[in-house]
């Protein structure tokens, strides 16, 4: 069964607001969380390739590497991810004003 993520992502940065260094279960985690928000953000629904998030679930133990979806809800501007091969999915919150959100496009120009 997959899992659903209900995701802080101040939960994985430190003091300067970028992702903890240890443990690193959880930089692993956090860095995935934040490749998330930087795909689901992007301005434009075509996002370049580098931006693409590969699932990081193993269902039987074998990678699924299906692409995540993801999306920003406009009610509560959470993220929402899911994975349309596995179905693990979750949702990201507290994200805008990351290093990582990228919805104001002249961000993308630094």
């Amino acid at each position: 069964m997959a899992d659903t993520w209900l995701t802080d992502i101040n939960h994985f940065l430190d003091s300067g607001g970028e992702i903890v260094t240890k443990p690193a279960p959880a930089r692993a985690l956090g860095e995935y969380f934040a490749s998330i928000i930087m795909m689901a953000s992007y301005p434009d629904p075509d996002y370049p390739p580098e931006y693409k998030v590969s699932c990081r679930r193993r269902p039987n133990r074998k990678p699924c590497q299906e692409e995540i979806a993801g999306w920003i809800e406009p009610e509560s501007e959470d993220i929402y991810w899911i994975c349309p091969k596995c179905q693990d999915k979750g949702r990201i919150s507290n994200w805008k004003g990351t290093i990582w959100d990228l919805s104001d496009a002249e961000q993308l120009s630094h």
